[in-house]
């Protein structure tokens, strides 16, 4: 069984004095890719000196300004995350979006920062990794531009995920049919997130995708504790139980989805 964790921020300082023990953790759970998403400059710096180790799990980087940076995405940020993501060490552009839930940054200083990477992706040819908090309706004006402007459309690949989804299985359908994925977390098992299950649910397997957020979202059993990406297996399980078949089976297709999403082939590049 591979497992693919498709977010997680395994750069962050939490995971300083024991990063090894925990990719070892998530490789003996069957994770055969992590992907390390940035915040801003030095978090997407450091996910890519991460990135492109060949044994298991693979690690693999994503850069861009989250948007509760996006009051310090200027230009020459901009063009730097932009600058890292050409020269080819990067799998999408992300963790990007919107949160008007904390507001940490102007709205409208935001969607000028989400708009911009978008762009930058769409001139890459790069897919997205998108944050969402309060704003998934926001969300479809953006990224419907987006898939007009993305050459991965013309390709038939998926366009990106909107990460950690926390909309209704109604809004989940749209931006599926928009050719993005949508990923659950270990949170879809906390016993009041009936939405997530729905979504779980609902959302044809073809769609989805699953990870961690480590450190943060931690399993139910684990509340108020690290996460780390052999959690994984956790957000597969209530997955599974959700749609009512195996784990094996959630493993197999969230992984090819996400192999899709980010154009990689685990299993054929590790001559498996």
């Amino acid at each position: 069984m591979r497992l693919f964790d498709s977010h997680s921020h395994v750069q962050d300082a939490r995971f300083d004095e024991d990063r090894e023990a925990v990719l070892a953790r998530a490789a003996a759970a069957g994770v055969a890719t992590i992907v390390v998403c940035g915040e801003d400059v030095a978090s997407s710096e450091a996910a890519i000196a991460l990135a492109g180790r060949t044994d298991s799990p693979r690690l693999l980087a994503t850069a861009g300004f989250h948007p509760h940076e996006a009051s310090q995405a200027n230009d020459a940020a901009l063009d730097r995350i932009e600058g890292l993501a050409a020269a080819g060490n990067v799998a999408a552009i992300g963790e990007i979006g919107l949160d008007f839930y904390r507001d940490l940054s102007p709205r409208h200083v935001q969607r000028r920062v989400f708009d911009a990477q978008l762009a930058i992706a769409a001139r890459l040819g790069l897919p997205v990794s998108i944050h969402s908090r309060d704003a998934e309706e926001e969300l479809a004006p953006p990224l419907a531009r987006f898939a007009a402007e993305s050459p991965l459309t013309a390709q038939g690949r998926p366009l990106g995920v909107l990460h950690a989804f926390g909309g209704t299985l109604e809004q989940a359908r749209q931006y599926a049919g928009m050719g993005f994925l949508i990923s659950l977390t270990c949170s879809a098992g906390y016993p009041r997130n009936d939405e997530a299950r729905r979504v779980a649910a609902g959302l044809p397997l073809t769609s989805l995708l699953i990870e961690t957020d480590s450190p943060a979202l931690p399993p139910q059993s684990a509340r108020g504790t690290r996460n780390e990406p052999a959690n994984v297996k956790v957000t597969a399980e209530v997955v599974a139980e959700a749609r009512g078949v195996s784990i094996e089976a959630i493993a197999e297709a969230t992984t090819a989805n996400a192999e899709a999403l980010f154009g990689v082939n685990v299993a054929v590049e590790a001559g498996a």
